[in-house]
């Protein structure tokens, strides 16, 4: 078996060629939005509720002429800072009780952490656009995209012109426009990515140990 060139750079091995004007442009000449989407505690639905919801999703997805991509990411959330606003708060506090059982919950937050990974989980939906189709011409040109084992699969660009890039970005965003919408029957709310939020979020997935030991931003009432 054919092995992968190890002399490939990683960015050969990425499809994305340029994000802008907060969408994504493949290599191939597609386009992407990605969407951040709200969550539904489905636990506290009635099942008339859950069945009702379940049935309106199911019609969502019959009812599309293009694929859609639903991604769920979930990381470790580090909450040192939110654990030493706690500490700073209780050192603070001058009632003795208080600071009593302030100390007591920052030291349940504590062991919380240890023996437990806290997560952060968002959900996103990639609304696609394809104006340009790169189909393999063989099975062995299949197989090899299949495993990596093409270099053209991942470096080779197919650029659009401005004039196809604005045709297709109109088109795409009459898709992601609908998506929208049909969310918000659902329930749930939706928007889409920003060109630095496509980055950072881009960037989090192909570093996820950088990331991971960032630091998750206080809300503002705690700043």
């Amino acid at each position: 078996m054919a092995q992968i060139n190890e002399s490939l750079s990683s960015q050969s091995l990425i499809a994305i060629h340029q994000i802008k004007k907060g969408v994504v442009i493949l290599k191939n000449g597609g386009l992407r939005s990605v969407l951040e989407v709200s969550g539904i505690n489905m636990d506290l639905k009635s099942e008339e509720e859950q069945n009702i919801i379940l049935t309106s999703w199911r019609n969502f997805l019959n009812n599309l002429n293009f694929s859609l991509e639903i991604v769920v990411c979930s990381r470790r959330a580090n909450i040192d800072n939110f654990i030493q606003y706690l500490q700073e708060k209780t050192n603070q506090e001058s009632i003795e009780l208080l600071r009593i059982q302030g100390e007591d919950y920052v030291n349940f937050v504590k062991g919380l952490v240890q023996e437990n990974n806290v997560m952060r989980k968002h959900f996103y939906v990639v609304v696609p656009y394809d104006p340009v189709l790169i189909k393999p011409s063989t099975f062995l040109d299949s197989f090899k995209t299949l495993f990596n084992m093409n270099r053209n699969a991942f470096s080779s660009v197919n650029p659009l012109t401005d004039e196809e890039f604005n045709e297709a970005y109109q088109q795409l965003i009459i898709r992601r426009d609908m998506i929208i919408s049909q969310l918000y029957r659902l329930g749930l709310q939706s928007r889409p990515l920003t060109t630095p939020e496509l980055i950072n979020l881009y960037s989090s997935l192909y570093n996820p140990e950088i990331f991971e030991k960032e630091n998750i931003k206080l809300p503002q009432e705690f700043q």
